[in-house]
């Protein structure tokens, strides 16, 4: 898988941190097709889910992995519960024999968001299954500042890889958490062949103050939607961009690309892009 043409454009979601959010639970097509939908829709508790991962057979076991992974992301799970339940999962991930509950799995871990969860990242990072690589690394992406890991060695090497969704994921992992060793890799990647990686790279250095950066992302504040067919990025895309970069600078409070923002206020099409460029010109100049 290369150039623009992957399957895992992550520009093509929506933002969150950096400029992916988590996308394991997007699946309810492929659940319906399974006709597993009526199970998705039963009420459950997140004990309930636990047991029935331990106890369901090969085929189902995925099933309430997901359901998990979603319950969590909506709910508040009790602190004091959140260590009885990763060390479920993770003795669910080593029992796995089915990579969708291994990727579930991660997902579910991922969204507790607690620093309980780095060990079974790790080896979700080493997995033979590259659906469940990858969602570990946009776990690692979405854990909270601050995380203690110790194999972000492994990360580092999937920059090199000819998978554009999994340089992305990598790339905006490392920077969320500011790994120092990512910098300079980082902005090696300002100048690949794939636009998508050129952005993520540099967007990714808002988050070190890397002035290497700044063309690049003066590149971005100036893009333009084109027409659907080509190989260029849509409206939706092109709006998610300039809004996470806005975002990203917002929060790391660099004034660096000031004026090009004050340029982006007045002009962008976008109404949302605008508001968002106002709002953080506002911050930085207070």
């Amino acid at each position: 898988m290369s150039g623009e043409g992957s399957k895992k454009k992550l520009l093509e979601n929506p933002v969150a941190s950096g400029l992916v959010v988590p996308i394991a639970i997007v699946l309810i097509g492929a659940l319906v097709v399974f006709g597993v939908t009526r199970l998705l829709s039963t009420e459950r508790s997140y004990k309930d889910l636990v047991r029935e991962m331990h106890t369901k057979t090969f085929g189902n076991r995925w099933v309430a992995a997901f359901e998990l992974s979603k319950l969590i992301s909506n709910s508040r799970i009790p602190k004091e519960e959140v260590p009885w339940l990763i060390e479920n999962l993770s003795e669910i991930y080593d029992e796995a024999q089915d990579p969708r509950t291994r990727q579930f799995t991660v997902v579910a871990a991922g969204a507790l968001g607690s620093q309980n969860a780095a060990k079974l990242f790790s080896k979700g990072l080493k997995d033979q299954d590259d659906k469940v690589r990858f969602h570990s690394i946009i776990a690692l992406g979405n854990m909270p500042a601050g995380l203690e890991f110790n194999d972000w060695d492994t990360v580092l090497g999937f920059l090199e890889s000819d998978d554009v969704g999994l340089v992305q994921a990598s790339a905006l992992a490392l920077a969320t958490h500011r790994v120092a060793k990512a910098e300079p890799r980082l902005q090696s990647l300002l100048g690949h062949s794939n636009r998508v990686i050129r952005y993520t790279a540099a967007s990714g250095l808002v988050n070190y103050k890397n002035e290497k950066a700044i063309g690049i992302l003066k590149e971005i504040l100036t893009l333009e939607p084109k027409q659907e067919g080509n190989s260029s990025l849509g409206e939706q895309q092109v709006v998610a961009l300039k809004l996470s970069l806005l975002s990203s600078l917002e929060r790391n409070k660099w004034p660096a690309l000031n004026e090009e923002l004050t340029l982006v206020a007045k002009r962008d099409k976008s109404l949302k892009v605008t508001a968002k460029a106002n709002e953080v010109l506002n911050l930085l100049k207070n």
